[in-house]
């Protein structure tokens, strides 16, 4: 009903508007500055996430790069125990790594976690295929330089699939928390370097293996990885030269220089000029890699430096998001709690007393007297109209009691005249009614329907053989049938003597015959236990029709159904015929 406007407002609706508009406009201005910090918060999760990822990925990068000096070892020497089994352990290693990495990947999370978990599968691929060349190759007790190589260049090629890895997932980390971006690109930088580091040295072990000069291929890819190296040196010095990279990456970054760049790099140099001039060797394959080897490990103590100065970084960004968001949401509670507490407190003292017996007397009057009469507090008008309604209340719910008992007295009546005493189930007058109403529905909503008449076979003989007494159990036995096969939706009901009737709420005529058949083989199946113990076999015959432009009423489909259902006996009984196949059959 639409509101007369020249009706006035009434109290408890000014109270509560005013209320309203009060909540909204304190609350607004709350909920925005809790989303924003929440959405701030939950940033800084996911960055702290996005950074153990990638720090993942950058060590699996690491520990592939790492197997390359186990196995370099493996092919410039002859393998031994202690060479063998630190390979496998290196490998261990390594496979540990690859898993970690994979299982922390999410392709659901974003474009850069599925583009990770490509290049890490591939990587894993390619690794056991290099991993193969490489056992291959030290079981040759002669082995080459292009089979010492081939191998090498197999393990150089697992790499770059983890460095797409790690620099999708640092991009991934440096989306989420952008003021990072420095720490992180330079330890994706720093990933990098190892790995270029390690292939400068794999570069040089076929000549020291076989103590012979470098080759001008070798020469060559030796000068473009130093100049790679460089490279990235400068790269990262620059990442490091801004003013709030912290002491301890500064002091990683000094002791790479001493180590690797020193030492290191003096090792290789010592190592390419031999080659170049013919001189021996100042080292074999295993004193380089342990020369050399710990050196590079200043690299990764720089890389880690970068990535714990990023995450101690994003760890202080999310406790202070933390903090805000408590912050918040502690304000707004306070607000909220502030907002309740006036309202109830002025409802209870001002609007409350000159409601209730308005509010009362409306309820006694439309006949809602569920809500009790409040005791009255104070000795006054208010309290006495209070009592008044209250003896009022009392006897509009003695004269609605003896409605209700009437009016339950009329509808058990009802109920029983549309309940089939004997099965329980719905009598014909009730079946009709629903089922009128259930195929008027159908036709306008154009949804399927079909129609299951069924009888007792040979119904009159277990009367007359048995009696009466059996007769009804048999028609009790087939109604609990109907009502455990029946679906929600499904309409059932005794349409007349062993004669009973369903009328599908979904599927059509195929849904129909399915339910028919569960039903022929169910009753055909569980026989009747007689008082005596003994059992009485029951079959019954269908007819199905199903709702459509032929048979657009009950009346039609009842007759369709019942042509059916007289076609299933003369066939021979105990069996389901559709609508329509008495036709083709007969």
């Amino acid at each position: 009903m639409a509101p007369n406007p020249d009706r006035p407002m009434r109290l408890s609706r000014i109270f509560i508007i005013a209320t309203a508009i009060l909540f909204v406009l304190v609350s607004l201005p709350l909920a925005w500055i809790i989303s924003s910090e929440w959405s701030l918060y939950h940033a800084t999760d996911d960055g702290l996430e996005a950074i153990r990822v990638a720090r993942l990925a950058m060590v699996a990068a690491e520990r592939v790069s790492y197997e390359r000096g186990p196995a370099n070892a493996l092919l410039g020497t002859v393998p031994d125990q202690a060479k063998l089994k630190r390979m496998s352990q290196v490998r261990r290693d390594s496979d540990f790594a690859l898993r970690t990495l994979l299982a922390a990947l999410s392709p659901g999370v974003s474009a850069d976690h599925r583009q990770a978990n490509q290049a890490a599968q591939q990587a894993r691929r390619l690794l056991t295929q290099a991993r193969g060349a490489v056992d291959a190759a030290a079981a040759e007790p002669s082995r080459t330089a292009g089979q010492m190589m081939g191998a090498v260049r197999r393990m150089f090629d697992v790499i770059p699939p983890l460095l797409e890895a790690v620099a999708a997932l640092s991009s991934h980390a440096s989306a989420v928390h952008p003021q990072l971006a420095n720490p992180l690109s330079g330890a994706r930088l720093a990933t990098e370097l190892r790995e270029y580091a390690g292939r400068l040295g794999s570069q040089l072990t076929a000549a020291l293996a076989l103590g012979r000069p470098l080759t001008a291929d070798e020469k060559q890819e030796v000068d473009v990885l130093r100049g790679r190296i460089e490279q990235l040196r400068s790269t990262i010095k620059l990442r490091l030269s801004v003013p709030a990279t912290p002491p301890a990456t500064r002091l990683a970054a000094r002791q790479m220089e001493q180590r690797y760049f020193g030492a290191g790099m003096a090792l290789v140099n010592a190592v390419v000029q031999a080659g170049e001039q013919g001189r021996a060797y100042p080292v074999d394959t295993a004193g380089f890699a342990s020369h050399y080897v710990p050196t590079m490990a200043t690299i990764i103590t720089l890389r880690d430096a970068m990535l714990t100065a990023a995450a101690a970084e994003a760890l202080q960004q999310h406790r202070a998001a933390l903090h805000h968001l408590l912050s918040a949401v502690g304000l707004g509670v306070i607000g909220l709690l502030a907002q309740l507490a006036l309202f109830f407190y002025i409802r209870r003292q001002l609007v409350q007393p000159l409601l209730a017996a308005s509010r009362l007397l409306t309820d006694i009057a439309q006949g809602r007297l569920e809500a009790a009469v409040p005791e009255p507090r104070r000795d006054n008008e208010i309290g006495e109209v209070l009592r008044a309604i209250a003896a009022l209340r009392r006897s509009s719910l003695e004269k609605r009691t003896l409605e209700q008992e009437r009016q339950r007295l009329i509808d058990e009546l009802t109920e029983i005249s549309r309940i089939d005493f004997l099965t329980g189930i719905a009598n014909r007058r009730a079946f009709t009614e629903a089922a009128e109403a259930e195929i008027s529905r159908a036709g306008r909503d154009g949804t399927p329907a079909a129609l299951i008449l069924f009888d007792i076979d040979h119904f009159k003989q277990v009367n007359d053989r048995h009696g009466h007494d059996v007769g009804d159990a048999a028609l009790k036995h087939v109604a609990a049938m109907i009502a455990r096969a029946c679906r929600e939706g499904d309409l059932a009901g005794r349409y007349g003597g062993e004669e009973f009737v369903v009328l599908t709420g979904s599927g059509g005529e195929a849904a129909g015959a399915v339910l028919a058949e569960r039903l022929r083989a169910g009753i055909a199946e569980t026989p009747l236990r007689l008082a005596s113990g003994q059992t009485l076999a029951l079959t019954a015959s269908f007819g199905v029709a199903a709702l459509d432009e032929a048979h657009r009423t009950l009346h039609s489909l009842l007759q369709a159904a019942d042509h059916a259902l007289y076609a299933a006996k003369r066939q021979g009984r105990d069996q389901v015929v559709r609508a329509g196949q008495e036709e083709n059959e007969g």
